[in-house]
């Protein structure tokens, strides 16, 4: 009997802290499927036109705005080195088209 009771209060608590490490997912991440697919396309373009594409490292979450005509401006930072061997960390600012698929015009500076 006294193992039962613990055996429920065990079970409880594993509930508890599932329902906890669930809840300390990404925060950040998009929701609307669109936002991933605009970040995945300014993803894309930083990778065709780096030097080192292997090298790149994508630093923190992206943030993704849709403007009033619905365009998403990506917003991201990378690092990545360039032809000789040197590391930056970038910030990049991407305007993609409404349903995410086409680039429309990227920024890229340096962080330093």
């Amino acid at each position: 009997m006294m193992i039962d009771y613990f055996r429920d209060d065990m079970k409880k608590l594993i509930l508890i802290c599932a329902l906890i490490l669930s809840a300390c997912g990404k925060a950040g991440a998009p929701v609307d499927p669109l936002d991933a697919v605009a970040a995945r396309t300014c993803k894309d373009t930083i990778e065709a036109r780096a030097t080192n594409s292997k090298s790149i490292s994508y630093l923190g979450e992206e943030t993704v705005a849709k403007a009033a005509n619905g365009q998403r401006n990506v917003t991201l930072k990378f690092s990545a080195k360039n032809e000789i061997g040197m590391a930056s960390t970038m910030l990049a600012a991407c305007t993609v088209t409404a349903d995410g698929k086409s680039l429309l015009n990227i920024a890229v500076k340096d962080t330093r």
